[in-house]
């Protein structure tokens, strides 16, 4: 887990400074984590579902939503029972604080891209500590 968190935090440090998550950096976990779990259980590919679904509607980008779905099958399977509750509220949480964010700092609160890889860093702790 703590390889999976260091790989998570070096990709949400270049996402907040090029602004795209690289697909050289999430497909071989992506690949990797597909093939170890195969054929994987209902909350990573409901979840993985859901973000390309988020993707198709233009509320994600595909870096994004590459990227949490290379953390959902990636993650031990023993993780699967808490993923979808942990995921949703790591989403919630992170958009209050971009929203205090933006209040604080004076910034429109709608019509902003912004990275968001660094939401998956507080989904990877609360899995770490619930694990």
């Amino acid at each position: 887990m703590l390889w999976l968190f260091l790989y998570t935090l070096l990709i949400s440090l270049y996402d907040l400074r090029t602004g795209k998550v690289p697909n050289w950096a999430t497909l071989p976990v992506l690949l990797a984590g597909f093939l170890i779990h195969f054929p994987g259980d209902v909350p990573a590919w409901s979840l993985s579902l859901f973000v390309l679904f988020a993707w198709h509607i233009g509320q994600m980008s595909a870096g994004d939503a590459k990227l949490w779905m290379a953390l959902f099958w990636a993650l031990p399977v023993e993780s699967a029972l808490f993923l979808p509750s942990v995921f949703f509220m790591t989403l919630i949480g992170t958009a209050l604080l971009q929203i205090l964010w933006r209040e604080l700092t004076s910034r429109p609160l709608t019509g902003l891209r912004t990275p968001g890889a660094w939401r998956t860093i507080p989904f990877l702790l609360w899995c770490w500590l619930a694990h």
